[in-house]
C-alpha cells in the first residue's frame, strides 16, 4: 500500500531503534536541532536509562521514538519496522499496538476512576472488552494498587497515580515502554516500587524494551539498569 512504509532491514531482535534521527524546531529566524543525529538499537528485555541536563533533548527524543512527534529526518524502528513513512492514522494505530508511554505529567483524566483511566487507550477502538478489563485489573494488582481501581484519580497519591499510568501503558502488552522521569515526583518508597516494577517487567515473558529518561540516581544507578546513555546538546555522548 502506498501509505505504508516498507519493512525495515532491522534485525528481528531489535525492539526499538533509530538511525541519524534529527528533530529541528524554529527559534526566531533559525532552526535549531533539539535532537541531532541520534542512532541507537535496543533489544527487547533491556532497561536503559537516558540521562542529561534539562534542555539536552531527552524528552524530544523519547517523543520521536514513540511516534508522538515526527522527526525532521532519520529513521525510527519499532518492533523491527520503520514507522517514519507511515501516514498519521497508520502510525497512531501502530503506536497504540506497540508502544506504551508514561508521560512526566502522567495525563490521567481527573474525575475518572483509576480503572477507567487505565482503559482509556481502548476508547478509540470502541471500548474495552471483558478480557481487557480483566487484564487492566491484573495490571493494577501487579502494580500494587488494585484496591484503588474504582477510586477517582484525584484522590490518589502521587506514587499511586504514577503506577496507574504505568498500568495504562502496559495494557496493550507493548514491545516498547517509554517513561519520562518516572521517579521525579515520588518519595523514596514509591521510587523503589517503580524501579522494582521495571526490573520485573524486563525479565518477564515477551519483555519489552524499556527506555527511561531520568535525573534520579535511585533509578539510573539501580543494578537492573542494563545501560546508561548520556545526552547533551541533542546528541548521545
Amino acid at each position: 500500500m502506498a501509505d505504508e512504509a516498507p519493512a525495515s532491514d532491522a534485525p528481528s531482535s531489535e525492539a526499538l531503534g533509530c538511525t541519524d534521527l534529527v528533530k529541528k524546531v524554529r527559534d526566531g529566524t533559525r532552526r535549531v536541532a533539539i535532537v541531532d543525529g541520534v542512532t541507537l538499537s535496543m533489544p527487547p528485555g533491556r532497561l536503559w536509562a537516558l540521562e542529561g541536563p534539562s534542555g539536552s533533548g531527552k524528552t524530544t527524543l523519547l517523543l520521536a521514538l514513540g511516534g508522538l512527534m515526527a522527526p525532521t529526518s532519520g529513521d525510527v524502528r519499532v518492533a523491527g519496522r520503520s514507522v517514519v513513512g507511515l501516514r498519521d492514522h497508520h502510525r497512531t494505530r501502530w503506536r497504540r499496538a506497540k508502544v506504551g508511554f508514561v508521560f512526566q505529567e502522567l495525563q490521567l483524566v481527573r474525575g475518572m476512576s483509576l480503572l477507567e483511566n487505565v482503559l482509556l487507550p481502548r476508547v478509540p477502538e470502541g471500548g474495552a472488552t471483558a478480557d481487557e478489563r480483566a487484564r487492566a485489573l491484573l495490571l493494577l494488582e501487579r502494580c500494587g494498587i488494585a484496591g484503588q481501581a474504582h477510586r477517582v484519580v484525584d484522590r490518589l497519591s502521587g506514587g499511586e497515580r504514577q503506577r496507574g499510568a504505568l498500568a495504562r501503558a502496559l495494557l496493550g502488552a507493548p514491545a516498547v515502554l517509554l517513561l519520562d522521569e518516572p521517579t521525579a515526583h515520588v518519595d523514596a518508597e514509591n521510587a523503589a516500587r517503580i524501579v522494582a516494577l521495571l526490573a520485573e517487567l524486563k525479565s518477564g515473558d515477551a519483555a519489552p524494551a524499556i527506555l527511561v529518561t531520568t535525573h534520579d540516581p535511585r533509578l539510573a544507578e539501580h543494578p537492573a539498569v542494563d545501560r546508561r546513555l548520556r545526552m547533551r546538546d541533542g546528541r548521545l555522548a
